[in-house]
């Protein structure tokens, strides 16, 4: 690999004014994507391959780019530097990773939200659906759903750029694929791996393909790939639930008690298939014009049960010799008895999952470059479908209920133990008492969208070009649940009890976590119930929870690329109007929601050469990212078992950004860098969903309804630290660390945090290299952060998490490697407190620890 190291001249600061002014007055404007270098007097060859060549193209990127771009690269086929791309991200500075069920599937990017960040695919929108029907419907392409092996790598641009779509705040990630052309011919690559999950017990498989090929002239050129891997995801939980509506609780004396309205032993056992296909055709026509045509399609299966065993202390009455409280007057531990027949204060939850989602990307892009200019035409589409079907069931001892009766104490992870554990082992003493639902989620999404990009170079000693372009896109998205919920008297009638789907026993639950008194066994439901509630639902459909957002996207840009002695940048300004038409109902009422709205975005990138190996950039510019999906809708989603509501709010700003960077990079070694960013933003607009109890239609008095709302400001800054060396010997490191202060004003006024961001946060990781092996050993941690948007609907704050991951590869010849690779070796749980509750910890999630055993061959 050829890799050229730039060297120019040193500037002053008035000629850099000069440039800003000059540019600032001729109304040109800058772009981010493709960023173009100044000219190179020395060139240096440098050879290099394995870890150190991901790492020294990277960097290659970084140094080169004339905005703040962090970049991973997979030096080869098959060899992206982690399990995913979720775990590669983490490495990046000022990035932190989001698990929900053991694998990483959101990323928090300089103190904003994930939903505040874009992934791109070859720099376009990716048609998305959420995870499932309880996954956030936002607008960012989940990475889940993409095979490592088919990126050669990735962008993460941290600052505003004219050319790149607008809408995130924090970072754009643009993932890049292969393409022929820029392969040998006849390339050919397989892997086949083995997956191994602690908790589970089971191993799963995987395999890949890649094959490429072009033309002895290089004018034409296929690329297919293709991808599936089976995995298990097993998630074990200890969770308690707020306060009950009904506020205080009475114990036997007829004593208010605050306490806790219900608690859970729950198991999340899901059997994941994710396939992944890719077809890539060019031609070069001929020296001026060549034609790409790319289709990517996307499929995730997840089925899943989540059995839980609950225990809801309303139900029952609280013994008064047992209560022991907190200093909040908070009850912490008790034995809840049960108060007559008709409910069960200790019940079995089952809820039968079968998520289908499926995305697919089609892109035509055509390139004409002329002597002077040159001019780039894309058109595409994507389009993504979401089918979940769901069946749940409450099971319980409702004629005799002294056998629900329980202990609890949540002072720490939630102790809950039956009065009588033999009684309720037993399936045939479970009989069906709440709800027997069977309802089909359906979401669509698709993104169409055409445009047009041109450069002029210029003979100019300080303005080098012009970028310009413009680009629109019309997107629609759309969800409802089609209800066909059993008669549950009926089903009662027959007498079922949860042995007619008798699923066995889980047992040996929360082992890394959980107390001596937890509850680790408790019996399940099979998956036979799916195929009682497809043969006994009714044959008409209550339609529910509609909602259509239809958006119609404008954008024109220009930018001016500068260079001179020892600087290089671009100056531009995107323009963006945006036109909503939202659709649905509330409170039973149909309607719509117009809304439009245009964004003048600056944005200002400066890279000056301090000396040769040292560069000073400073960045400015402003964006905005669009509220998700879920916010907007005309719709309200009522739970009546569990008195909740979310209403949508569809006239909805979008967040708004002015934000800074400053920093200093100096590239010791073509491999290695010591750097530092210090970054500011100033958020308006922003977004904050609040939960209030009130009387709502459908839900009933005391209900927990949830708005999003414009409620304020916010502000985040920070500083990252970023330190890579090579060592030459074979071994190397990698390290980041990185600080963010945030502060929001909230619907009463409060200085309080921005939700999902940790103070600090840092990875490590050391690596060697041989001829024959490479091995690696990545250690993640984030300290404790504020989480809003839990099962409890209260404010609630993640403890600090740390991962410790490893990699080895041995490289049995050119062609053929033996990888084994571990994912949270020391089974780190997660675990969410309730500060203002005397920080009583409301959920432990254990997910295990993966091991994976693979084999890989290309030639």
């Amino acid at each position: 690999m050829k890799l050229t190291n730039q060297k120019q001249p040193k500037t002053t600061l008035a000629s850099y004014l000069a440039v800003c002014i000059g540019a600032a007055l001729s109304g040109l404007s800058v772009s981010a994507v493709a960023e173009e270098t100044a000219a190179k007097s020395d060139v240096e060859v440098i050879e290099v391959r394995g870890i150190r060549r991901s790492l020294t193209e990277a960097l290659n990127t970084k140094r080169f780019a004339n905005s703040v771009v962090d970049s991973i690269s997979a030096e080869d086929i098959g060899k992206f530097p982690d399990k995913n791309i979720g775990d590669a991200m983490q490495r990046i500075p000022g990035v932190t990773v989001v698990r929900t069920f053991g694998e990483v599937n959101g990323v928090t990017v300089r103190g904003t939200a994930p939903e505040h960040s874009m992934v791109l695919l070859n720099g376009q929108n990716v048609a998305s659906v959420g995870w499932f029907d309880l996954g956030g419907m936002n607008r960012s392409f989940n990475f889940e759903m993409l095979a490592a092996e088919q990126i050669s790598g990735m962008d993460v641009y941290k600052s505003v750029e004219a050319q790149i779509n607008e809408g995130a705040m924090g970072g754009t990630v643009n993932l890049k694929t292969r393409k022929p052309l820029d392969m040998d011919a006849n390339t050919f690559y397989a892997s086949a791996e083995a997956a191994y999950h602690t908790s589970a017990k089971e191993t799963s498989p995987a395999y890949s393909a890649l094959y490429s090929w072009k033309d002895d002239a290089e004018k034409i050129g296929v690329l297919f790939a293709y991808s599936n891997e089976e995995s298990k995801v097993y998630r074990e939980t200890l969770s308690n639930f707020g306060p009950g509506p009904t506020g205080d609780f009475v114990d036997t004396d007829d004593t208010a008690r605050k306490s806790y309205g219900a608690m859970s032993s729950i198991l999340f056992d899901e059997s994941r298939e994710r396939a992944s296909t890719q077809l890539s055709l060019q031609y070069v026509v001929s020296d001026n014009l060549s034609v790409d045509l790319d289709y990517n399609l996307f499929e995730l299966k997840n089925n899943h049960v989540n059995s839980a065993m609950f225990a809801v202390v309303g139900f029952g009455q609280m013994q008064a010799d047992s209560v022991t409280e907190n200093s909040l007057g908070y009850v912490t531990a008790a034995t809840s008895l049960a108060s007559g027949p008709g409910y069960a204060p200790l019940f079995n939850n089952a809820v039968l999952r079968k998520p289908d989602m499926q995305t697919d990307a089609l892109n035509l892009k055509a390139e004409y470059v002329a002597e002077s200019w040159k001019a780039d035409f894309v058109i595409g589409r994507s389009n993504a479908e979401g089918r979940t079907g769901q069946t749940s069931t409450w099971w319980g001892d409702i004629t005799d209920t002294a056998n629900s009766s329980f202990k609890f104490d949540v002072a720490g992870p939630l102790e809950l133990q039956p009065t009588n554990p033999s009684y309720l082992s037993k399936h045939s003493n479970l009989a069906l008492f709440h709800e027997f639902t069977y309802i089909n989620y359906l979401r669509d999404n698709s993104i169409d969208y055409a445009q047009a990009d041109f450069n002029f170079q210029l003979e100019s000693d300080i303005v080098t070009s012009i970028d310009a372009g413009v680009k629109f896109q019309s997107q629609a998205f759309s969800s409802q649940g089609n209800y066909q919920d059993l008669d549950v008297a009926a089903a009662q009638a027959e007498g079922l009890t949860l042995d007619n789907f008798n699923g066995g026993f889980v047992s040996g639950l929360h082992s890394a976590q959980g107390r001596a008194g937890s509850l680790s066994s408790f019996p399940v439901a099979n998956t036979s119930i799916w195929a009682y509630a497809e043969q006994n639902k009714p044959s008409a459909v209550t339609v529910k929870d509609y909602f259509l957002i239809e958006e119609d996207i404008s954008a024109a840009y220009v930018k001016a690329n500068f260079s001179g002695e020892g600087f290089r940048g671009n100056l531009g300004l995107r323009i963006v109007e945006t036109d909503i038409l939202s659709k649905g109902s509330i409170n039973d009422i149909a309607g719509e929601v117009k809304k439009s709205y245009t964004n003048y975005l600056p944005s200002l990138n400066l890279a000056m050469d301090i000396s040769d190996d040292v560069i000073f950039r400073f960045a400015a510019g402003s964006t905005v990212s669009r509220p998700d999906y879920d916010d907007m809708k005309l719709a309200d989603i009522i739970s009546e078992s569990f008195k909740t509501a979310n209403v949508g709010s569809p006239d909805l700003d979008p967040y708004k950004s002015d934000q800074y960077d400053m920093g200093v990079e100096w590239y010791f070694n073509p491999a290695s860098l010591l750097g530092a960013t210090f970054f500011v933003k100033n958020i308006s607009d922003y977004i904050e969903q609040t939960t209030v109890a009130e009387n709502y239609a459908g839900c009933g008095e005391a209900c927990l309804v949830t708005r999003s709302r414009n409620v304020g400001t916010a502000d985040v800054k920070g500083i990252e630290l970023q330190y890579q060396y090579d060592f030459e010997n074979g071994f190397g490191v990698q390290f980041n660390y990185t600080y963010t202060d945030t502060s929001r004003t909230n619907s009463l006024g409060e200085e309080v945090p921005i939700e999902e961001v940790s103070r600090n946060s840092l990875n490590l990781s050391g690596f060697y290299e041989s001829d024959l092996f490479s091995v690696r050993l990545a250690y993640n941690y984030r300290d404790d952060w504020i989480r809003q948007n839990n099962d409890s609907g209260l404010g609630s704050i993640n403890d600090a998490y740390d991962q410790l991951d490893a990699s080895v590869v041995y490289h049995v010849t050119d062609n053929v490697d033996v990888s084994f690779e571990a994912v949270n070796l020391l089974n780190e749980a997660l675990v969410l407190r309730h500060p203002g509750f005397g920080n009583v910890v409301h959920s432990v999630d254990e997910f295990g620890t993966r091991y994976y055993l693979g084999a890989s061959v290309r030639f």
